[in-house]
């Protein structure tokens, strides 16, 4: 019977761990998909500063707490790069938080980005 009861809670441990991470990385995965997206269809006319403003706006639809600061953008020879770095603490067990760091890199040969 306290075997059942241990492996029972366990179960619930890891379910708990599971139910927790799996949305951060379901917003890390689809965030990541978004910038790829967005520097695929970046052009030269569109300036760095606005390419951050369109990253922001990618980080708050899918609940990403990223700070302007930590969004770097580069155009070397038709190749566009958007970086993108944020920390998230997840709340893994009960009393124990899980503190990760993400990091997203989105590249692009685009030769319309020319400048």
């Amino acid at each position: 019977m306290v075997r059942k009861l241990v492996q029972v809670a366990i179960f619930l441990l890891i379910a708990n761990a599971v139910y927790r991470i799996a949305p951060v990385t379901l917003h890390y995965v689809q965030f990541k998909d978004a910038l790829q997206e967005l520097a695929l269809f970046t052009t030269a006319k569109t300036t760095d500063a606005e390419i951050v403003d369109q990253v922001m706006a990618l980080a708050d639809e899918h609940s990403i707490p990223l700070e302007r600061d930590d969004v770097q953008v580069r155009r070397m020879n038709g190749q566009v790069t958007i970086d993108a770095s944020y920390v998230e603490t997840m709340k893994v067990l009960p009393g124990y938080d899980y503190v990760r760091q993400f990091d997203v890199e989105a590249k692009a040969f685009n030769p319309s980005a020319i400048r």
